[in-house]
């Protein structure tokens, strides 16, 4: 047959275009995060900010360690959205831990946003601790 040379080229092209199309796939919708380690000091401290979003956000979870934490500690622990632009911070969720927690990682579930979410940590009592935090969101 005349063009039988061309079929085989034909497939590496497909190959490639599916090869691109399996990588472009894999990167939507990948995970990544931040964190980093808060010290308390008994005033209401931010520990994530995501103040104004590019675009939709997706943040998935946050995760804060507990270990440092005594009996004679309480947190606070908040969130926040804005829900428009330039708008004030409307609080979402507030839990309070008291004294010694099991488990020791806290997990946050948080919700897609358009203008801004932030998670805050206070001490209302006992001693200033170190408390790691994490942050997992889509990109």
């Amino acid at each position: 047959m005349p063009n039988e040379g061309n079929i085989f080229g034909f497939k590496a092209i497909i190959r490639s275009i599916y090869n691109l199309v399996v990588g472009i796939a894999a990167s939507i919708m990948t995970l990544t995060e931040t964190g980093g380690t808060l010290t308390t000091d008994g005033t209401e401290q931010d520990v994530y900010i995501n103040n104004a979003p590019a675009g939709l956000y997706t943040p998935k979870i946050v995760l804060i360690d507990f270990t440092n934490h005594t009996a004679g500690e309480t947190v606070v622990v908040k969130s926040y959205y804005r829900i428009k632009s330039g708008g004030g911070w409307i609080e979402n969720t507030l839990d309070t831990y008291a004294g010694l927690q099991s488990p020791e990682l806290i997990h946050l579930a948080l919700k897609d946003t358009r203008y801004g979410i932030k998670v805050t940590a206070e001490k209302t009592a006992g001693g200033n601790q170190d408390y790691d935090w994490e942050v997992v969101y889509e990109i």
